[in-house]
C-alpha cells in the first residue's frame, strides 16, 4: 500500500511540474526535491523521466473515457442535442473536480513534447477514434428532433472542436468557469450548427 501511495506521489508531483514548468524543463531532480525524496527512489518507482511522462497520459486518458463512458450510461434524455450537452456537462465536471489531470492530458496530447510527439499523437488518434465512435453511436440511438441538418459525422468534429476550444480557453485563464458562461457558450455552439 505504501509503495502504491509513493508512486502515486511522485506522479501528483511530476503533473503539476510539467504543468507549471513544462516536460522539458521538469527534471527528476526537481521532482524529487519537491517530494523530498532521492533520485534513487524515483528510479525505484519509474525507469525514467519519459516513461512516467507516458503512464500518465495514458491514465489520464483513461480517465477522460471513463467520464464520458459514465455520462452515456447516466443521460436521462433521448434526444440527441440533450444527450451531446451532457456529455459537454460531464466533461466541464470533470475539469472543476480535476482540474491537473484535465489541463495535464489537454495540454500533453495537443501540444505533445516534441521527442514522443509521434507516438503521443498515434495515441491520440485512437483515443479520438474511440471517442468519435462512442459518443456517434450514443447520438446515433436518440431521438433526432431539434438536430441540425448536417452529417452526423460534422456535427460531432464540430462538438469535438467546440468543447477542446472551449477546455483550451478555461485551462489558459481566458474564461471562467461559470454555470451562464457554460450554457451560453453552448447555446452559441448549437445554433451556429443549426
Amino acid at each position: 500500500m505504501k509503495e502504491h501511495q509513493s508512486a502515486e506521489k511522485i506522479k501528483r508531483i511530476s503533473m503539476r511540474l510539467f504543468n507549471e514548468k513544462g516536460y522539458e524543463a521538469t527534471t527528476i531532480r526537481d521532482i524529487c526535491n519537491e517530494i523530498g525524496i532521492t533520485a534513487p527512489s524515483f528510479y525505484y518507482y519509474f525507469d525514467s523521466k519519459e516513461l512516467l511522462y507516458m503512464q500518465m497520459i495514458k491514465e489520464a486518458e483513461a480517465l477522460h473515457q471513463e467520464i464520458i463512458d459514465a455520462a452515456i450510461e447516466s443521460c436521462p434524455s433521448q434526444v440527441a442535442e440533450e444527450r451531446l450537452l451532457y456529455i459537454y456537462k460531464a466533461l466541464l465536471d470533470y475539469y472543476r473536480k480535476q482540474k491537473e489531470e484535465y489541463t495535464f492530458l489537454l495540454r500533453n496530447v495537443l501540444f505533445p513534447v516534441a521527442s514522443m510527439g509521434e507516438r503521443i499523437q498515434e495515441m491520440h488518434m485512437t483515443w479520438r477514434k474511440q471517442y468519435a465512435e462512442k459518443v456517434s453511436e450514443f447520438v446515433a440511438s436518440s431521438q433526432k428532433k431539434k438536430m441540425p441538418k448536417a452529417d452526423m459525422k460534422d456535427i460531432l468534429e464540430a462538438f469535438h472542436r467546440f468543447v477542446t476550444g472551449y477546455m483550451l480557453q478555461l485551462i489558459s485563464g481566458q474564461k471562467e468557469l461559470s454555470e451562464e458562461h457554460e450554457d451560453k457558450a453552448w447555446e452559441f455552439f448549437w445554433n451556429g450548427i443549426k
